[in-house]
């Protein structure tokens, strides 16, 4: 044997025994693990932000079908407006006259609604309209001028006007008529005073000094989509809503003090007085701003799939972590080998299930698709992992943890409230466990075998 050939075996015995320590170091093979988890986060943050993109598109398309049926809306009032003048006398004694607004509110406010859903499907998205059917009622109190310390005489009585603001004009359905003390009079668009109402409608009404009180009545039947909202304009105010959808969110600055919600649809009624708002019964010029003290409800969709995506893609590191410890248990106590590229390709296929939960969420439902995308990939990878493994015992085991693991997962997608208990409760079992079966294991004189040939 020559120098060169006893220089070539000597390399290569040199670079098997370094390939042989690679496969046997503990080390390596931890830091390998911890390299392909942080690896895998790079497409989990790729599915999360295409979870993104699908949530905002299904926006998209709300807003589009709500522009041609009707927005959200919000009701602001009746407010009665009144004009006076003021006079300003100078040294000289000549006098200037300005123009002022007095401002009104219903002594009592009764709103009666009725709202109607509707659900149109554009594309892949479904969308949650109504059509209200809203009665405005109650009284107002002959204007006290006086405690605005304004001259009676001054006042122009044939100048008031009555206006509601309601924030989607498109939606309005029928031609809006205001019964003001037994008369009828159609209200106009626009409030003519967009610095307390921006839009709305608005009449001019018979007001004079005589000291009556007038009642009024305005029927409003508009289209809205998902939310609506009152401003409690009464000294005393009173809504009472009725709907055929069964799954409303009442939000505002009040809640209902009476709600019923059944299979077939949900009642609700509030109660609020002057006092729980800020600003007062009367006032002169625009120096008020409503929408702080409303009573609103969101007609919302019991499941939200997009919502429920991004909270299970929250736990892909959670499930990717377990499910490589199984396979690191596996390989360490019974002295398999299990190379890293076989490791990258089960991750790829736990983080491939979020993707398919995706797509068959928009199609099938949440709970029917996780299903689906879970039984499909479970079965990819005992399938895997049986001819990685070569024991059936051992292919059974992870069976059973996969579907413990993607079990636990969507009972925590279904809670809310004790999410995070259960979660926590969940993490400390799983570690617990791991504690428990590595007790004994002396991982100072530990080394990975590669199988026997």
């Amino acid at each position: 044997m020559n120098a060169s050939e006893s220089n070539s075996i000597n390399n290569g015995g040199g670079f098997q025994r370094f390939s042989q320590w690679l496969k046997e170091s503990l080390a390596v093979k931890l830091l390998s693990i911890g390299f392909l988890v942080l690896l895998l986060i790079i497409p989990n943050v790729m599915i999360k932000e295409l979870i993104r993109e699908r949530q905002s598109r299904q926006k998209e398309v709300k807003n589009e079908v709500s522009l041609s049926w009707g927005g959200s809306q919000a009701i602001q009032g009746p407010v009665l407006a009144v004009p006076y003048t003021s006079w300003t006398t100078f040294n000289d004694g000549k006098r200037s006259e300005s123009r002022h607004i007095a401002y009104f509110l219903p002594q009592n406010l009764i709103v009666d609604g009725d709202l109607k859903h509707q659900l149109r499907k554009r594309s892949i998205f479904d969308v949650v309209l109504y059509q209200a059917g809203i009665t405005l009622s109650g009284e107002f109190q002959q204007p006290d001028f006086k405690a605005l310390n304004v001259n009676p005489e001054d006042v122009k009585w044939n100048e008031a006007r009555l206006a509601v603001g309601i924030q989607g004009m498109t939606g309005i359905k029928e031609v809006v008529k205001a019964d003001w003390a037994g008369e009828q009079q159609r209200m106009e668009p626009g409030t003519q005073m967009t610095g307390l109402l921006a839009t709305g409608v608005s009449a001019p009404i018979a007001l004079s000094a005589d000291g009556k009180n007038y009642s009024f009545n305005i029927p409003i039947k508009l289209n809205g989509s998902e939310y609506l909202s009152f401003e409690p304009m009464g000294k005393a105010t009173t809504v009472n809503l009725r709907s055929d959808w069964n799954s409303p969110s009442f939000e505002g600055a009040f809640l209902p003090d009476q709600r019923e919600i059944t299979a077939t649809g949900f009642k609700a009624q509030w109660q609020v007085l002057d006092l729980n708002r800020p600003y007062p019964q009367q006032w002169s010029d625009e120096g008020v701003s409503f929408g702080s003290s409303t009573m609103a409800l969101r007609l919302i969709k019991p499941v939200d799939e997009y919502l429920k995506n991004t909270r299970s893609a929250k736990y892909a590191i959670l499930i990717i972590g377990l499910t490589f410890m199984l396979f690191f248990f596996f390989e360490v106590l019974r002295k398999l080998f299990i190379h890293p590229f076989q490791y990258l390709l089960v991750g790829l296929a736990l983080t491939i299930f979020y993707l398919l939960l995706l797509s068959l969420s928009e199609h099938l439902g949440f709970n029917i698709a996780y299903l689906v995308s879970s039984t499909a990939t479970i079965g990819l990878i005992t399938g895997y992992s049986y001819s990685v493994l070569g024991i059936k015992r051992l292919v059974f085991q992870l069976l059973g943890m996969l579907i413990a693991i993607y079990g636990f997962i969507f009972v925590l997608l279904q809670l809310e409230d004790f999410a995070l208990l259960a979660g926590s409760i969940g993490v400390f079992v799983a570690l617990a466990a791991v504690m428990y079966s590595s007790r004994k294991v002396d991982w100072y004189h530990l080394k990975v075998d590669a199988p026997v040939s």
